[in-house]
C-alpha cells in the first residue's frame, strides 16, 4: 500500500515503467518466478499459456506484462491517467499477440500490398524492362516492411523493433526513389546517381540503428525528409499530368494526401479505446491506400 502511494510523487513526471510500485513489482516477480539467465522457474514455466510460449514471451516479459497491468490498476484507482510503459500505452495480449490491433492492421496492409503484387506479375512480367523490374523490387520491399510491423506489433523486442524501424524507413525511400526515377527516368545518369545515393544513405543509417541504442528522433526526421520530398515530388508530376490530360493521375493525387491525412492519427496520441490506440488506428487508416497508388 505504502508503495502504490508512493506512485503519487511521480505522476506528473514519470511514465508507469519509472513509478517506484512497477520496479518493484518488477523485482519481486523476477526474483520469484526467474532464473539468472531470465528461464522460468518450474512453478512459472508451468503458468505460462502456449500461446506465449509460441510467440517467445521470456520471463521477464512475462513479469513485465503482469506488473503493467497492476501498475495501471493502481493509477486508475487513485484517479491518475493512464501511464505508459518503455514509451507505449498498455495493451492486453491476445493469443500472445502483445498489440493485437497494430498487428492486425499490419497485416491488412501486407495482405492489401500482396494482393496488388499479384497483379502486377499478371499483367508485367519479370522479365521484361529495368522500370517494371523497379516495380517488383518496390512492392516486394513494401511487403517486407509490413511484414515486419506484423511481427514487432506481435513481440517487441530489440530486434523486431530494429526490423521494424529499418524496414519502414526503407518503404518511405523506396517511395520517395520511385517519384524520382518516375519524374527523371529520362536523365538516367541522374537517376542511377540518385538512386545510389539514396541506396547508400539508407545502409549506413540502417548501420547507424543496428550499432547501438535507436536514435528515435534522428530516424522520425529521416522520415520526414525523405516522405515529404517524396510527397511534393509526387503531387507536382500528378498535378502536371493530370492538367495535360491523364485523368487517372486522381488517384496519385488522393493517394499522397490521404497518406498525410491518416499521419497525423500519429499527434493524437490517446490510450487504448477498446484496444485501438492511435498508431493503431493509422495502420488501419492506411489500410486501402495502395490499390490506389498501385492502380
Amino acid at each position: 500500500m505504502i508503495l502504490f502511494l508512493s506512485i503519487s510523487k511521480f505522476v506528473l513526471c514519470t511514465d508507469g515503467d519509472r513509478s517506484p510500485f512497477y520496479n518493484k513489482c518488477l523485482k519481486n516477480c523476477n526474483n520469484e518466478n526467474c532464473t539468472k539467465e531470465n528461464q522460468f522457474k518450474p512453478h512459472a514455466a508451468a503458468l505460462q499459456d502456449i500461446w506465449s510460449k509460441i510467440s517467445w514471451w521470456t520471463c521477464d516479459d512475462e513479469c513485465r506484462y503482469n506488473c503493467m497491468w497492476k501498475t495501471v490498476q493502481g493509477f486508475e484507482e487513485r484517479g491518475f491517467n493512464t501511464p505508459k510503459f518503455h514509451g507505449k500505452w498498455p495493451f492486453r495480449k491476445i493469443m500472445g499477440v502483445q498489440e493485437p490491433a497494430s498487428t492486425f492492421a499490419s497485416f491488412l496492409n501486407l495482405a492489401v500490398h500482396a494482393s496488388m503484387y499479384q497483379e502486377i506479375i499478371k499483367q508485367f512480367p519479370i522479365k521484361t524492362t529495368p522500370i517494371v523490374l523497379f516495380w517488383h523490387a518496390f512492392a516486394i520491399v513494401c511487403m517486407n516492411a509490413w511484414m515486419w510491423s506484423t511481427i514487432f506489433h506481435t513481440k517487441d523486442n530489440y530486434f523486431t523493433e530494429f526490423m521494424d524501424y529499418a524496414c519502414a524507413l526503407s518503404m518511405v525511400i523506396m517511395l520517395f526513389v520511385a517519384a524520382v526515377l518516375r519524374v527523371f527516368h529520362k536523365r538516367r545518369k541522374l537517376s542511377a546517381v540518385a538512386l545510389l545515393a539514396t541506396v547508400v544513405y539508407f545502409v549506413e543509417h540502417v548501420r547507424y540503428l543496428y550499432t547501438g541504442r535507436i536514435d528515435y528522433d534522428y530516424n522520425m526526421l529521416v522520415n520526414i525528409c525523405f516522405g515529404v520530398a517524396g510527397s511534393v515530388i509526387w503531387l507536382l508530376w500528378a498535378g502536371i499530368q493530370y492538367i495535360s490530360g491523364r485523368r487517372e493521375c486522381w488517384r496519385l493525387v488522393a493517394f499522397t494526401l490521404s497518406s498525410g491525412a491518416a499521419l497525423t492519427l500519429e499527434l493524437l496520441d490517446f490510450p487504448p479505446l477498446y484496444g485501438w490506440d492511435a498508431h493503431a488506428l493509422w495502420h488501419l487508416a492506411t489500410v486501402p491506400l495502395p490499390v490506389l497508388f498501385y492502380r
